[in-house]
């Protein structure tokens, strides 16, 4: 029988490994000592932004700027986290300077080029306050590969158990759930070992996300993704689009672009596991929503929700 390595192994084709103790067990145990080593009692939930990538910086930046509210407008207190970039300095000054203009109290970013940094203890200096954490867009492999399972990791996850906003852009967005698709192809097909997955930070749980959704053509990995499991659902955010997830898992879209939702849970029959490389892959009864600027969603009753309407202030005639 012909077996993708996801589906025994997520991690397979990042490690190599056979076995791979999935992070997200460990993030939050270690989480919830950060919090309060005396306490065992469950831990609540912030908001949750992910974010398809290319946002707005310069004109309306309506989903930075729901960011920056959400996170408490002029008493937001922003920790930004390039590690995904190539270019960590130069994106940390943007998002730094996008946040001051925006009116967030105070914003902070921190740099991490080697897995050391993520385990200095000065960091928890300005995570312990934020009220917002905002991760930027680069290589979501390798933001996880230097924060998964550190301090730095552990206090993100922490915050947003306490009550913080986590946004994540682009690569940043990927990583934000459980399972994360580490890299894949694009296309409208669904086909063998067309995307491969990996722990994400785990954050979220019952979700995989996919960014820059419409523009790279990404529909095809999403449902292979989703075949591994059916019991996830598949979200793509096209860019300059967001979701936002409220803690009651209640979410809304904002944003130029869509959301697309796919719900694999009646999902009758797939082939996925005797598949070869590069071959079609059939699949019954997946549920596809498109959800544009106002939509809404919640996740658990897996209902889409109309925009609200807005009373017109113009005349009838």
């Amino acid at each position: 029988m012909n077996i993708p390595p996801t589906l025994i192994d997520p991690a397979f084709h990042l490690s190599g490994r056979s076995v791979l103790k999935s992070w997200h067990i460990l993030f939050r145990e270690r989480a919830k000592l950060a919090m309060n080593p005396q306490s065992h009692a469950p831990a609540g939930r912030g908001t949750l932004i992910p974010i398809g990538g290319a946002e707005d910086r310069r004109g309306q930046r309506r989903i930075l700027s729901r960011f920056v509210e959400l996170s408490g407008g002029k008493q937001a207190r922003i920790v930004v986290i390039p590690a995904a970039s190539t270019i960590p300095d130069e994106l940390g000054l943007i998002y730094d300077t996008v946040f001051d203009e925006l009116g967030a109290d105070e914003t902070h970013v921190i740099n991490v080029w080697r897995r050391a940094d993520a385990e200095d203890p000065t960091i928890l200096t300005h995570l312990q306050n934020a009220t917002g954490i905002f991760i930027s867009g680069g290589d979501q492999v390798k933001l996880v590969s230097l924060v998964g399972g550190t301090l730095l990791g552990d206090q993100i996850l922490a915050r947003y158990q306490a009550g913080a906003v986590v946004a994540g852009t682009s690569a940043g967005a990927a990583a934000l759930s459980e399972h994360m698709i580490a890299f894949g192809r694009g296309g409208g097909v669904p086909s063998f070992r067309m995307v491969y997955l990996a722990p994400g930070l785990g954050l979220i749980e019952g979700i995989v996300l996919d960014q820059h959704f419409r523009e790279r053509d990404r529909v095809g990995r999403l449902m292979t993704a989703l075949t591994f499991n059916p019991s996830l659902v598949g979200v793509g955010v096209d860019e300059d689009t967001a979701l936002v997830i409220h803690p009651d898992d209640t979410c809304e879209v904002i944003g130029s672009g869509s959301v697309t939702v796919v719900d694999a849970r009646d999902l009758a029959y797939t082939d996925v596991y005797k598949v070869k490389q590069n071959e079609p892959i059939a699949m019954f009864g997946m549920t596809v929503h498109i959800l544009t600027d106002g939509c809404g969603y919640d996740l658990r009753t897996h209902q889409p929700r109309q925009p609200i309407a807005k009373e017109s202030t113009e005349g009838t005639g």
